[in-house]
């Protein structure tokens, strides 16, 4: 037998959250959570299992439902469903850059708010399922050739630590090595997946993956001290940051 699907609501009129739960309920989902603030929602959805989120966007306090919509597209992986009795276009726009798998107006029927999570549920499913299967440009990007001297070695990109410039020149130094290859440190940069590899500094990229210690102005990979200038400081904090 299958296990009801969970869905965690958020919405500040208890009349109309006890109404998404009797819906709910009587059409075999399971309530993981219940709250009326946005703030209170995101400390629990850290902590229960949930497969969606519905979420009214006008909640009351200081952060609203499109607050904790982006929170949950950052450090989170669930489909949410936005509810809302306003369809300006400010609204709109704000809405569409969290990228909701589903928004509804109030008044909605109930066939239409069991169709919307239908579907969400579905095409989120769907796309994990796509996510997990190989890409050749995934393949490609794990790995690229460079040349180092009279060689062309193939170098695993989870390998390296960080690349250094020094002029026309790059040291890639890996964990017992060190690569010389001629490039510029902006051109080399181009060919690194942008999730993992950062600029710290106008002379330093580095794997973020192979951080040990974060100081005000430096970080340290492997013993070595690789500073951090102001005009890449927020890119590496908010790469970091996961709450």
């Amino acid at each position: 037998m299958l296990k009801p699907l969970k869905v965690f609501i958020v919405e500040d009129m208890a009349i109309s959250r006890a109404s998404l739960e009797s819906i709910l309920i009587s059409n075999n989902y399971e309530i993981s959570g219940s709250v009326a603030k946005a703030e209170i929602a995101w400390e629990e959805l850290l902590e229960n299992k949930t497969d969606l989120v519905l979420i009214d966007i006008n909640l009351a306090g200081q952060k609203n439902g499109i607050w904790l919509g982006q929170k949950i597209r950052q450090h989170l992986k669930l489909p949410i469903i936005y509810l809302t009795a306003y369809g300006d276009q400010k609204t709109l726009k704000e809405v569409l850059e969290t990228k909701p798998n589903g928004y509804l107006m109030k008044p909605y029927q109930e066939p239409t708010l069991l169709t919307t999570i239908n579907i969400a549920i579905t095409n989120f499913l769907a796309q994990k399922e796509e996510e997990k299967q190989p890409h050749l440009e995934d393949e490609i990007k794990s790995f690229l050739f460079i040349k180092d001297k009279f060689m062309r070695i193939k170098l695993e990109l989870k390998d390296i630590l960080f690349i250094k410039s020094e002029g026309n020149y790059l040291e890639i130094s890996l964990e017992n090595k060190t690569h010389v290859v001629r490039s510029k440190l902006s051109e080399f940069k181009k060919l690194l997946p942008t999730t993992v590899f950062l600029q710290t500094h106008q002379r330093y990229v580095i794997n973020i993956t192979k951080i040990k210690v974060i100081g005000k102005d430096f970080l340290t990979i492997n013993n070595t001290d690789i500073p951090i200038s102001s005009k890449y400081k927020k890119s590496i904090e908010k790469a970091l940051s996961f709450l």
